[in-house]
């Protein structure tokens, strides 16, 4: 396995929300008392966000990925208002850039396929990462499937509870599979070939779960990745789950922007998991894991 990756520890501690931020709040809800329900970023002045009930994965995993990588992240300015849950508010700053989902319609093929090259780039460095180990116990032997500090995932995928830790790819095809024996899916050759596979046929990465084109910020005319956000997904998972995770409800006009990514040579395609994965989605339907 990879030599072990560091963990940045802890840097802040949640405090309460500042009088400031309370009046903005208060504002927002006076003008539109739905909009703090329906979106959960506040755009605040001096080039800072604000990100409301941010799970705790979501902080760990921007910390590693901007401490490990030169990946453009959000730095973490403070955290407010912790919950027994683990969430709390995230002050950030704000990436400059527009959503590549935004941009696509007007980007020419040649700009697309730069931000592809872009992405390829950052994703090898992600997926060189190894877990971060505690300094009292040996290094990993195996990845878990899990979350960013090896405890629980989660990944509207799978469902709005957290999952996991699962010690072994198997184990957590057996949880995507909803417990069900594989020779249940006898009659679906895309899944019982992806996950009949042995263990050890995929690595474990590390992974952000959600490159969608409204996670990625672009300098459009440039064809250059300026930020990647909402890492709330991130954690170790099989290796192909990335790619998967990108077809994952796309949208019709993505399509320019998938066949790109699957142009790139830095760019592993994982073509039978994505039918696999589709399968599985259909027979989930939307509460599927709930």
């Amino acid at each position: 396995m990879e030599s072990v990756t560091a963990a940045p520890a802890p840097t802040r501690k949640p405090k309460p929300l500042p009088a400031w931020i309370k009046l903005r709040l208060a504002a927002i809800n006076f003008v539109n008392p739905s909009r703090l329900a329906n979106n959960n970023i506040v755009e605040l002045p001096f080039g800072k966000i604000l990100k409301l009930n941010a799970p705790a994965n979501e902080v760990a995993a921007m910390e590693f990925v901007r401490a490990n990588t030169a990946i453009p992240v959000p730095k973490i300015l403070d955290l407010y208002d912790p919950q027994p849950n683990g969430s709390a508010h995230i002050l950030m700053t704000r990436i400059p850039g527009t959503p590549l989902g935004h941009a696509l319609p007007s980007m020419t093929p040649a700009q697309i396929q730069s931000v592809a090259s872009d992405l390829a780039g950052y994703l090898a460095q992600l997926h060189q990462l190894a877990p971060p180990t505690p300094a009292s116990s040996s290094p990993q032997v195996s990845i878990p499937v899990s979350g960013t500090a090896l405890g629980p995932g989660y990944d509207h995928r799978l469902g709005s509870h957290h999952w996991g830790p699962f010690p072994t790819v198997a184990a957590f095809h057996t949880f995507v599979r909803f417990g069900e024996p594989l020779s249940d899916w006898a009659h679906e050759p895309a899944v019982v070939e992806v996950h009949g596979k042995p263990e050890g046929a995929y690595r474990v990465r590390y992974t952000h779960a959600d490159l969608s084109p409204r996670n990625i910020l672009v300098d459009a005319a440039a064809g250059k990745i300026t930020g990647i956000i909402d890492w709330e997904f991130g954690g170790w998972y099989p290796e192909y789950w990335e790619y998967t995770k990108m077809h994952y409800c796309a949208r019709p006009h993505w399509k320019r922007w998938l066949d790109a990514v699957g142009r790139e040579g830095g760019v592993e395609r994982y073509e039978r998991e994505v039918v696999a994965e589709e399968v599985i989605g259909l027979r989930a339907g939307p509460y599927g894991y709930d």
